[in-house]
């Protein structure tokens, strides 16, 4: 059975990230966190939450980015030498 709750070290495992990031979110308040004591806990439906969160919209982006149309590729300008054509 998985713990209702985790630390910084749990929730940077489930994220599969450094424990920083999972302060970093904190400190942005992307992340819902308490302090009890001088440790955070953090509920694991909210860190799972997160990741869910964070894989629809990354996701969702690469989705849109790969139907946008691509800009032709710019062609650099060639030397009458380069494709063999003489004067």
């Amino acid at each position: 059975m998985t713990s209702p709750t985790v630390n910084i070290a749990g929730a940077a495992e489930i994220l599969k990230v450094h424990p920083q990031t999972v302060r970093d979110l904190i400190n942005a308040g992307n992340l819902p966190a308490a302090r009890v004591g001088s440790a955070y806990v953090l509920l694991t439906k909210h860190v799972l939450d997160y990741a869910e969160k964070a894989i629809m919209a990354q996701t969702a982006d690469r989705l849109i980015s790969k139907s946008k149309p691509r800009s032709p590729k710019r062609v650099s300008k060639v030397s009458a030498s380069q494709i063999g054509v003489t004067h």
